[in-house]
C-alpha cells in the first residue's frame, strides 16, 4: 500500500461536522481499500490534513474527490515516498 498526504480547504459552511462526519469520511477511505494513518486540523491556508494508505493511486484520487464532496472542500493530494526509498532515489540522481 502507498501513502498519500491530502490537504483539505473548506469551500463552504460545514454542516453536521464532528464525529458523525468523520465516520462517513473514514467509511469512504475503507470502502476504497484504504486506511487513515493520520488526521489533523490545521491553521492557515488549509483546514485539514490526512495521511492515508491506499492500494492504488486511483483509489487515493477517488477518495480525495469523494471526501472533498462530503465536506465541501478543495483537495490537494500528494504521494509520499518513505525515507529509505526517497534516499535511494536521490542516490541514483546524477550530480551536476
Amino acid at each position: 500500500m502507498s501513502h498519500y498526504l491530502t490537504l483539505y480547504k473548506f469551500t463552504g459552511p460545514i454542516k453536521g461536522g464532528g464525529p458523525e462526519r468523520f465516520r462517513s469520511f473514514n467509511q469512504i477511505v475503507e470502502d476504497l481499500g484504504g486506511k487513515i494513518a493520520f488526521f489533523g486540523g490545521l491553521m492557515g491556508q488549509y483546514d485539514v490534513v490526512t495521511i492515508t494508505e491506499y492500494p492504488a493511486l486511483e483509489a487515493a484520487m477517488l477518495g480525495a474527490a469523494r471526501i472533498g464532496n462530503l465536506i465541501s472542500a478543495q483537495t490537494h493530494t500528494m504521494p509520499i515516498v518513505d525515507k529509505d526509498a526517497f534516499l535511494a532515489l536521490l542516490s541514483q540522481t546524477p550530480r551536476q
